[in-house]
């Protein structure tokens, strides 16, 4: 299915993901695994002279997998195809971190003097400090530019942040791309916490 959908995770967050995006699950080895099986079956096929290609596939989701475990990540997103048959390689990890400061302190200026190097960019749902970068990333025997960007914005609670990486391999217009991811992290919204028994 190739359209914009909203997707919601961790029963915290809605995201619009334009295109097809694949979740991947954290911190359940079996299940991501099945999960990675079954994307690499479908988009790269079954075909025995695909063996190597499905493997390299493999080998990279789970080293994705394996990097965001290894962080407070609660969401892996991989992108796809941004239009039916057309690809576009991408993952968006969400984490949760500390949120530096006071809390009699204004948001704004918070996520400035904790990232004071990051552009500040206002959201429909508020402040947030954007960091890109564009670096040279080798593909098998390939070179092509890769662009890294965090966001870093305040959870509702106002006590931590949600620190959302992207990594767009192939990134040939770094601020086309950043365009899109900050549609997408702009179409955000959070849920209303469920009341507690």
């Amino acid at each position: 299915m190739s359209d914009v959908r909203a997707v919601t995770i961790a029963d915290e967050l809605t995201i619009v993901f334009p295109g097809t995006w694949a979740m991947i699950p954290l911190h359940d080895e079996a299940a991501a695994s099945r999960r990675i099986n079954r994307l690499v079956a479908e988009r790269v096929g079954r075909a025995d002279r695909l063996a190597r290609v499905r493997r390299t596939a493999k080998t990279e989701l789970e080293k994705l997998v394996a990097l965001a475990d290894d962080t407070d990540a609660f969401a892996l997103a991989m992108s796809m195809e941004i239009l039916p048959g057309v690809p576009f390689p991408a993952s968006i990890v969400m984490a949760r971190e500390e949120l530096p400061g006071g809390a009699e302190d204004d948001l704004a200026e918070r996520l400035e003097r904790a990232f004071p190097d990051a552009d500040p960019l206002t959201f429909s749902f508020g402040p947030v400090r954007r960091r890109s970068i564009v670096r040279q990333t080798t593909y098998e025997e390939e070179s092509a530019p890769e662009l890294v960007a965090d966001y870093r914005f305040a959870a509702p609670d106002g006590e931590r942040l949600i620190h959302l990486r992207v990594n767009a391999p192939m990134a040939t217009d770094a601020e086309l791309y950043l365009e899109l991811f900050d549609a997408i992290v702009d179409s955000i919204t959070f849920r209303a916490a469920l009341p507690r028994p």
